[in-house]
């Protein structure tokens, strides 16, 4: 997904990463594709993976994850709460999967930001259906090549 960047300023974007990488460390391991998707969806937010900062963000959040409630209690339009809810869960199925620990931050973040839980559990079905079927249409165009 990528976001208008213009519309958030630094401090957001680093949010935005900072609980990105915190759902993605919530299970206490970040797979290759969790961190391929990170970096895509920084990069889609207008800031760069090998940015010091950002990379200081990464890491710490990977190596003692914080609490998602404290990282994202700053954030106040619902535009913003919309838009990281939705990378939140992209990359807690980016690697086909969403372990409980991945669940329990994405509907935290849901709750604290005032949304149903069960529309981020519709969001998180539907992601992963939508990886799965990718993946299957690989599959059937590898077969016709």
């Amino acid at each position: 997904m990528e976001t208008n960047a213009t519309q958030f300023t630094q401090d957001e974007l680093l949010t935005f990463t900072r609980a990105m990488a915190n759902v993605a460390a919530a299970d206490g391991r970040v797979t290759d594709e969790e961190r391929y998707e990170l970096e895509n969806l920084i990069r889609g937010i207008g800031l760069s993976p090998t940015d010091e900062r950002v990379l200081a963000i990464v890491n710490a959040e990977f190596e003692k994850p914080s609490s998602l409630t404290d990282i994202v209690k700053g954030l106040s339009t619902r535009e913003m709460k919309a838009a990281l809810l939705r990378m939140l869960v992209e990359v807690s199925c980016a690697d086909g999967e969403v372990a409980s620990e991945e669940r329990s931050k994405v509907l935290e973040a849901a709750r604290d930001f005032g949304y149903d839980p069960q529309v981020a559990e519709d969001l998180i079905d539907w992601t992963l259906e939508s990886i799965r079927l990718e993946k299957k249409e690989a599959e059937l165009m590898a077969k016709l090549m």
